[in-house]
């Protein structure tokens, strides 16, 4: 039975009527919005109005509260791309291991339910360490997470509803506009417009970057092209197996991933887990611009690294800093690594705290350059993946099945019978491999810059001046209080390429980052909302 405080208003099935009113509106209901929400709610509910303060939630998907990433668009068998002793700052972790200690009798269910080889192999290997509450090595199912989002969310909002503090109205749509209005915002959607004093902007990361299109072929594109699998990685894993079905007995069955991401190496997990049997002969061909996957993370804590990254050290000492030399020269620290021996992972923590070190010195036109461009660029090499995402990799590789090629994806061109032929650019110029895909999964990540997502909601917010991209365009652009514009707030991804408390900030992805930056956040808008 769903709680009065969550009510879904019925949406009308033609024109829009007037707009319904609210104090506050969030736009979008993933993992920043559940925190920021919490965090607002609790502390209204520490003094509570004299009015209950009238809150809305939109969100396209059915499943509020959890996100792409931990919600039912992710499959069910992902896992967190860390342990979890690495994911969530100590007091949220030990708020989440202790939900998983009330609830792990029902909790991991569908993670059994799933049943693949890879999810047979995770369960049998940690139903020891889950049924002991040790958590921490774990890289748990992600929807897991999501259900504790989830749950601890609407607690929050049945909370506050019973102190007369506030009421939540989640409704189910898309929010197609954000617009002033006499001092407040029309929140206009495909079927339901809402007015509201403040805006919550909390869409979470720009939309995946289409990039897969046969020339002379109509749209929509053929099922073994896959442009967005994180939307519903479940049905991109049917299409591409539906697609290697196809090409059975007329060649060789070949699927080809774009991109060398933690997105990657989830899609490479979940094709080895629905154990179809026409992936068993099919080759992997992962397409990488530096020809890398995301370093082994291994199950025990990594021990401490003697390493100094020298030229971050040196740096320190040079007058002025400036954002591009400190890339350069952790580039280097983690080139002298390798060259010792050591993954990007194992240098990760010296060389992060060494550029935490030299980020205060930058002046602050070269701190927004670092936000907007260096600080991303130095993630692409510090990329890490767990041990049994990897161990998926090492088995493709014994077998012969798996191949990792060091170039730039160009195009695709029909082969016939349905498969593709994949343009690529590297060393030796451009060419196709040598390989014909009946299936392409585009994992290369959203647009760096908002003016290329193809976000209708983005583009009409910076099209019409309702507000601006950051300097390099990949976030929207905040003040100090994370205001876009009068009344309108940005929270989560969107924040990338922005000076926050005087730090830059390139990386918003982190659910421990959002956890801490959405808290603080929720505390500071209930003060904004009451007045205060």
């Amino acid at each position: 039975m769903t709680s009065p405080a969550l009510a879904r208003r019925p949406q009308p099935a033609g024109a829009h009527p007037r707009p319904a009113e609210h104090d506050l509106v969030f736009v979008g209901a993933g993992a920043s919005t559940s925190y920021v929400l919490r965090s607002l709610l609790a502390t209204l509910g520490e003094r509570p109005p004299a009015t209950p303060v009238r809150i809305g939630v939109v969100e396209r998907a059915a499943d509020p509260f959890g996100g792409v990433a931990y919600g039912g668009r992710a499959a069910r068998t992902s896992l967190l791309i860390t342990p979890l002793r690495d994911f969530l700052p100590d007091g949220e972790r030990a708020a989440f291991t202790a939900w998983l200690s009330q609830n792990r009798h029902w909790v991991f269910d569908e993670y059994r339910a799933a049943s693949g080889p890879a999810s047979r192999r995770w369960w049998a290997r940690h139903r020891a360490a889950v049924e002991r509450d040790d958590y921490e090595a774990l890289y748990l199912p992600r929807y897991v997470f999501g259900a504790y989002l989830q749950q601890q969310t609407r607690a929050a909002i049945a909370a506050a509803a019973a102190a007369g503090a506030a009421t939540v109205e989640v409704v189910r749509d898309e929010v197609l506009a954000v617009e002033p209005d006499d001092g407040q915002h029309l929140v206009r959607c495909g079927e339901a417009t809402l007015r509201a004093r403040h805006v919550v902007l909390a869409t979470g990361s720009p939309p995946v970057l289409p990039r897969l299109h046969v020339p002379g072929t109509p749209d929509p594109a053929p099922d073994g092209l896959v442009d967005d699998p994180f939307a519903d990685m479940a049905a991109a894993v049917r299409r591409v197996c539906g697609a290697i079905r196809r090409a059975a007995g007329r060649h060789r069955p070949h699927v080809v991933l774009i991109g060398g991401n933690a997105g990657t190496m989830d899609m490479l997990y979940q094709l080895h887990d629905c154990a179809a049997p026409e992936l068993a002969e099919a080759v992997v061909t992962v397409l990488a611009p530096r020809g890398e996957l995301p370093a082994r993370v291994d199950q025990e804590p990594p021990p401490v690294v003697p390493f100094d990254p020298v030229r971050l050290r040196e740096l320190a000492d040079a007058a002025p800093v400036t954002a591009a030399a400190v890339h350069h020269a952790a580039l280097e620290d983690i080139a002298r690594g390798r060259r010792a021996g050591l993954s990007a992972a194992d240098t990760l923590r010296p060389v992060s705290a060494a550029v935490g070190r030299l980020l205060p010195l930058l002046l602050p036109a070269e701190a927004v350059e670092f936000a907007g461009r260096w600080g991303t660029e130095l993630g692409r090499h510090q990329r890490r993946a767990g041990w049994e995402y990897h161990e998926v990799v090492e088995e493709l590789t014994a077998s012969g099945r798996f191949r990792l090629v060091a170039g730039t994806y160009l195009g695709l061109r029909a082969a016939g019978d349905g498969a593709v032929h994949v343009r690529v650019r590297d060393g030796a110029g451009e060419r196709e491999l040598d390989l014909p895909a009946a299936a392409v999964v585009n994992c290369g990540g959203p647009a760096r810059e908002l003016r290329w997502s193809g976000a209708p909601l983005l583009a009409q917010l910076v099209t019409d001046g309702v507000c601006r991209a950051t300097p390099l365009g990949g976030g929207i652009a905040v003040d100090a209080s994370l205001a876009a514009a009068p009344g309108l707030y940005v929270m989560g991804p969107l924040l990338a390429g922005n000076l926050v408390h005087g730090a830059p900030l390139w990386h918003m992805e982190h659910c421990g980052r959002i956890s801490t930056y959405g808290t603080a956040f929720g505390r500071e808008l209930a003060r904004v909302v009451l007045g205060d």
